[in-house]
């Protein structure tokens, strides 16, 4: 049974789309597609008129370079500290002088409100909200053309979820990326979005601007 059903979106340069709608809908599977985590059975994907899907591995690796994507459970490696853990993209894919790397490290991580102190610290000795503040400084790090957020705020109490939607604008104006947010979290979408794609039963039935969301489009989306 298909997941998504004809999906047909325009992502506009150095915007934030929202992509919202219940779980259960495919904004997972729909995101992962569009960075090449999952495979569409067809279809087509252009970044600035490339198709993604006939790239090969080496021109793969390359478009790797433009994105970066911050997972619904940070997906921060646990056997890793903090700092090998916001380094290592770096350490394995540029050539950058040791001073570099640490102030690029150290950049990212005041960023997203983080002292030092934590570098040394495993993912397993951190809160959820710290977590996926790392997740952040992660992707900031590698200066990203194009961000992606999968469910930021799930599981998150108000307090931290109300950070990670100013970090999100922060990191916006910060490296002029364009971001991809799927959420089922209203309120996120509202405090962040520049257009909103609302996505049901595997269809968008709404793409416009964030103001021009109803009430009533929002009480059909989640009846």
């Amino acid at each position: 049974m298909p997941v998504l059903k004809g999906i047909d979106l325009d992502i506009h340069d150095n915007e934030t789309l929202v992509i919202l709608g219940p779980s259960g809908q495919g904004k997972t599977v729909f995101i992962k597609t569009l960075v090449r985590l999952i495979h569409p059975d067809s279809g087509s994907i252009c970044y600035d008129g490339e198709e993604l899907l006939t790239l090969s591995h080496k021109q793969l690796y390359r478009f790797n370079d433009r994105i970066a994507f911050v997972f619904q459970n940070s997906a921060l490696l646990d056997f890793l500290s903090v700092q090998d853990n916001l380094q290592l993209y770096l350490l394995m894919h540029k050539a950058i002088s040791p001073r570099d790397l640490q102030r690029r490290t150290l950049e990212a991580l005041h960023f997203v409100g983080l002292d030092d102190d934590v570098l040394d610290k495993f993912p397993e000795e951190l809160s959820g909200g710290m977590r996926k503040r790392v997740a952040i400084a992660r992707a900031m790090v590698k200066r990203p053309q194009y961000l992606f957020y999968d469910e930021p705020t799930t599981g998150l109490d108000q307090t931290n979820a109300e950070k990670i939607s100013e970090l999100i604008k922060m990191l916006k104006k910060e490296i002029s990326a364009t971001s991809i947010i799927v959420t089922h979290d209203i309120k996120l979408m509202r405090d962040v979005a520049d257009r909103v794609a609302l996505l049901k039963d595997g269809l968008i039935s709404f793409v416009g601007d964030r103001d021009e969301v109803s009430e009533q489009m929002l009480d059909f989306l989640y009846e």
